[in-house]
Order: structure tokens, then sequence, then C-alpha cells
């Protein structure tokens, strides 16, 4: 090879594997889509996408007749290829899987290559979000209230809990690292030292609860590989406080009714004594003249 070619061949790769980055930033929870701006795959012997972040660069290659999936890279099972353009979707994002990744694609004239630089940040404190079907719990005040997921969570869930029309984060469970997290520390300090997830089944159970705590309670689950799962629900408080004072009020009006009619009672039953002693004293003359 003489000097120009190998010039040349230094040059593609430095263009080719070190160029311009398509940058991306998605929420963790969701999903990343790279693409390859492929119409299709003709032309196309190999497409071989790689995880740059990677010590041993693992990767993923996509042949014309079939794909290939390394095995040992560390979250293959939320992969998935879009077949007619070569596309890759990473499912169900962490903040870990923030990072390089790069597309090499070899046809019949040569290999090109892309590269994207991905940015997963947390999930908001804050976010503005639909209320959808909203299931209403009954609840009474200074119990403790259990609202359930009511599904059979997955090793690689992610689970958010909001509160509010405001969608204030206020619990997060990730069963793939197998940690839970309570944001009680709102300015309002309104569930401080209340909340709890369970281990389990991510489900939210407040503690103690009061009348501040009135409100949507959303929820969120991200997975995999099966599709993402959304609920919402509102409490309805039980009026047991109100009936009881009513019921106490009642029972004092009619003590207080019993207590006239006694006292009614006796003053008639004396005025009707002292008329019959008036009435025996103004006949006792008359006999004694007879």
């Amino acid at each position: 090879m003489n000097s120009r070619m190998r010039d040349s061949f230094i040059l593609f790769l430095v263009c080719g594997v070190f160029g311009d980055e398509v940058k991306i930033t998605v929420m963790e929870g969701e999903s990343v889509t790279l693409h390859t701006d492929l119409t299709d795959m003709k032309g196309v012997m190999r497409i071989r996408w790689r995880d740059l972040e990677e010590v041993s660069r693992r990767y993923l290659t996509i042949y014309v007749d079939g794909i290939n999936v390394d095995d040992e890279w560390s979250f293959s099972d939320r992969l998935q290829v879009n077949n007619q353009t070569g596309d890759l979707t990473i499912k169900n994002m962490r903040v870990k899987h923030s990072g390089r990744y790069q597309a090499e694609i070899m046809t019949f004239t040569g290999i090109t290559f892309k590269n994207y630089r991905v940015t997963v940040v947390d999930a908001p404190r804050v976010i503005s979000a639909g209320t959808g079907d909203v299931k209403s719990v009954s609840v009474n005040e200074g119990e403790s209230v259990t609202l359930h997921t009511d599904v059979q969570t997955h090793t690689d869930d992610l689970i958010l809990w909001r509160f509010g029309d405001e969608g204030l984060l206020i619990a997060k469970g990730d069963k793939e690292d197998n940690k839970s997290s309570i944001y009680d520390d709102d300015d309002e300090k309104r569930f401080r030292g209340r909340l709890k997830l369970d281990d389990q089944t991510g489900s939210l159970i407040i503690s103690d609860v009061r009348s501040s705590d009135s409100g949507l309670y959303k929820l969120k689950i991200s997975s995999n590989n099966r599709q993402t799962q959304y609920k919402t629900f509102k409490f309805s408080f039980n009026n047991i406080y109100c009936c009881d004072t009513v019921e106490a009020l009642m029972r004092l009006v009619v003590t207080a009714i019993m207590g006239v009619a006694a006292v009614a009672a006796v003053i008639i039953l004396g005025y009707d004594i002292r008329s019959r002693r008036d009435e025996e004293r103004r006949k006792s003359p008359e006999t004694c003249d007879e």
C-alpha cells in the first residue's frame, strides 16, 4: 500500500469511526431508536451495532438472512431491530445505559459508520401527565392504605409513582437494580416518613392517611418485553367523623327533649296535687257546719 492509499485509508477510518455523533436525550424508562437512515436493506451485506462503552466491544450483528445477538451483551433482552431498515431500538432505558453507540454498515461498495451519543436522564421530579381512567379508593383518616399495582412485576421493571395534577415523583422502584427510592422531601413535607414501596409488587403504601393526601396518584411501569402499564387512583374519604358527630348531636337532642318532658311531667303532677288539696280545703268548712 503506497503512502497516498494509506493516508486515504486512515482518513476514512478517522471520519467514519470518530466523525459527527447523533446526540439523543431520553428519560429513564423510555425507549430510544438509533436510525441508520437506510430506506431498505438493498445492497447491505451486514450491519453491526456496537456499544462503545463496553470494554469488550460486544455487538449485535444484522445479516441479510438473519440477526445474531451477542448473548453476553449486557442488555440484549431489551433490543429490537427493524428488519427493513436495520434501525436499533433499545427499550426501557436506564441512566447506566448512557454512552456511545455505533452502527457499522457494510455494503457492496464499502463500509460506513454512524455514531450516536445517548444520554439517559433521571425521571424528573415533576412532569405533566394525563390522568386516564381513575380508580376511586375508599380510605379512613388515620389508617393505612395500599395502592396496588395489580400486575406481576418483572425483574426489569421500572416503577414510578407520582402525586397530584402536576405529577410530583414520590416513589421509584427499579427491579433491575433491586433498588427503591422514596421522595418525600418536597417543600410541603406532605408525606414525610409515611410512604413505602412493597418490594415484591411495587405497590405504594401510605400510612396515617390525612385529608391533605387527597389528589391523584399516578402509576407507570416500564418493562423490556411488554407494554408500559398506567394506572391512576383517587382517594374517597369516608365521612365517619361526620356521621359520629351527627349521631352524637341527635342523642343530645333526644336527651334534652326527654329531660324537658320529665320536668313538664313533674310540674303538671305538682299542679294537680295542689289543685286537689285546694279543693279539699274548700270543702272542709261546709262539712263542719252541718
